[in-house]
This record gives structure tokens, sequence and C-alpha cells, in this order.
């Protein structure tokens, strides 16, 4: 995380934090007959962020730069949060501050939306505030990182991230390996405007209802993790590298198959990961619930040609009103950058 805050803050001050989207690309137990549940492998991307500046007021307000009264209930719900737990020593004079979002991560586009905002937003608080806590911190007194830490640490430092799930009663995660992703390596990003990846109730009922998870596939998942996934990034080796997350994700999305109709939410977004890999990529993968897929290359040259590829491919099966969009982008290796503005 990159800090850019000038000595103590002044009533004109305007504080900016800006986190990136994240992929979460599978877990590693969810069997959990050891003692640790879930488990998670993500990365964190360049192209999708969260960005929320916080200045003083005359009363609270929230800004937004489009309409969007969802954004303005749960960004309301963060704060009281805050206000009623890291806050609450705050004075209510100093409460009336103005709220601008700047951008935001598509709601339950699986890429980290929620977990993103509440980290923005409390953490925009924190400093402004100057409230000293960690981000594992923060994101406990938010209610986030129950299942997954990857949103909490690719804030904290960007980059490819695993963590080790939780025990009972833990809060968040421990972070077991964190590496700078390879700058050249691209990603294309398949996204569906028009449909949302499995949340709310649905996802508790997905993972409290469902079988439980196969022992022997979560001893496989693991396996090719830590002797295959990891080795091949420490090595650059792309093709290794994807033919690992593929296999991850055949596992996991196969389990929550009778959950989101398929191995992938979206069919648009399946097809699309399946032509790519007809066309000879390996690295197929539906980020957490979805919608959203991507496609691992190892230079933007491959991301141009594949976007080519399946944009003719697209328009020739599907109607433009269900056709996907195509986004190249590379890892962000540095996390939330905050920054102050006098």
């Amino acid at each position: 995380m990159k800090e850019q805050i000038a000595d103590g803050l002044t009533a004109m001050s305007m504080l900016t934090v800006r986190a990136p989207a994240r992929l979460h690309l599978g877990f590693l137990d969810l069997n959990a007959d050891i003692g640790r549940k879930f488990g998670s492998i993500g990365l964190a991307i360049k192209s999708h962020s969260t960005s929320i500046s916080v200045t003083a007021g005359e009363q609270f307000a929230i800004t937004l730069h489009k309409p969007n009264e969802s954004l303005k209930a749960k960004l309301i719900q963060l704060i009281d949060v805050f206000y009623g737990t890291v806050g609450c020593h705050i004075p209510n004079a100093q409460r009336s501050l103005n709220i601008i979002v700047d951008s935001h991560i598509t709601q339950h586009s699986g890429l980290g939306s929620g977990t993103q905002l509440a980290l923005t937003i409390s953490t925009a608080l924190a400093k402004y505030h100057c409230i000293e806590i960690s981000t594992p911190e923060l994101a406990a007194k938010m209610g986030r990182g129950k299942r997954s830490g990857i949103g909490i640490a690719t804030f904290d430092r960007g980059g490819f991230i695993i963590d080790g799930g939780v025990k009972p009663k833990q809060t968040v995660p421990p972070v077991l390996f964190t590496r700078d992703f390879p700058e050249h390596w691209h990603i294309v990003l398949i996204c569906s405007d028009n449909f949302q990846g499995v949340h709310g109730k649905a996802e508790t009922s997905a993972f409290n209802d469902l079988p439980l998870f196969p022992i022997d596939s979560a001893r496989e998942i693991n396996h090719i993790t830590l002797m295959q996934l990891l080795p091949a990034l420490v090595e650059e080796d792309i093709d290794s590298f994807g033919d690992a997350i593929t296999q991850i994700q055949a596992l996991i999305g196969d389990h929550f198959a009778s959950a989101q109709g398929g191995r992938y939410s979206s069919e648009a977004v399946a097809n699309c990961l399946l032509e790519s890999q007809r066309l000879g990529h390996k690295g197929i993968a539906q980020s957490s619930w979805g919608p959203t897929g991507c496609v691992f290359v190892d230079s933007e040259a491959k991301a141009d040609k594949l976007i080519e590829q399946l944009t003719s491919h697209v328009s020739d099966i599907l109607p433009a009103t269900e056709r996907p969009t195509f986004i190249k982008t590379t890892a962000n290796n540095t996390g939330a950058l905050i920054e102050t503005f006098v």
C-alpha cells in the first residue's frame, strides 16, 4: 500500500484512497477436516478500482458521479459500522464530511467490490481522523474476511496472494504467500454487464447447503498449488501456471455448479472461456462467483489477439445485447494508494 500523506490534516484537506480490484482464483480447502476452511488464491489487477475522497463539510453528504441508490445505501451502512466501532469516539461535530465516490468496482461482478468498498471508505475515514489501525484489524471491524483474505491482502500490498483460511471463530485469514506478479503477463477479462454472480442469501445458502467438498479434491488442489502453481509463478512459466489455474478452477467450479448454473455462472462468458481453450490458451478462470472470466497470457500482443478473436467469435453467435466485453489488464503490485491534497 502506497501512502502520500501530508503532515497533519486541515479543514481544507482532501484525502483519497484508491483500491485495486482483485481476482479470486479458487479455494484451497472447502472440506476443512483438519480445522481450517477456505484458504484462497488471488491477484490484484489494474483495470478496475474503487476510489473515494473525503473532505470536511458543513453537513454529511455523499456524492456519486452517477445515481446509484444501492451503492449509496451500502456506503451509508458501512459508514455507520465504522462510527459504531473504530470511530465511536469521534464527536458528531467531526463527522460532517463530504464523501465523494470517484470510481467503484461493479457490484457482484466477481472482482471484490464489497471488500474494496468497505476497506476504501473505512481506511479513508480512519486516516482522516488520524486513527492508527492495521488493514486486517479494520477488515475485522467492518465484517470482511470471513471466507477469503485475498481482498484484504491485495488492498495492503497488491500482487499474487495465497491465504491460509480460517479456524473456527477466527475473523481474518493469515497471508501465507505474496509475490509480485510478472509485469509482462497480461489478463484478458471477459465481462458480462447484464449478469450478476451469486451473492447475498443465495451465496450463503450455497456455502451452507452444498455437499461436503471431497477431501481428495481438496488434497489435489493443494498439491497442484504447492508443486505446480507456485513454482510456475516463481519461474515465470505461463503454460504451467495457466494449466494449474485451469485444473483448480475445474474442481471448484464443478463443486459449485448446482448453485451457479454450471462450471461458470454466465453462459456467454463460459462460451468465451471454452473458445479460448480451443484456441490453445491454458490459463482459464472465473473470478469468485463471476460472471467475470479471465484468461492469462504472457504478452500484450497475445492479449490483443485473443480479444480480437473473441470479439469476432461472439459477433457470430450472440446478439449484441448478450455479448460480453473484453478488457486487457495487468497485475497491480502495489495495493491501495492513499493521498492527501491541501
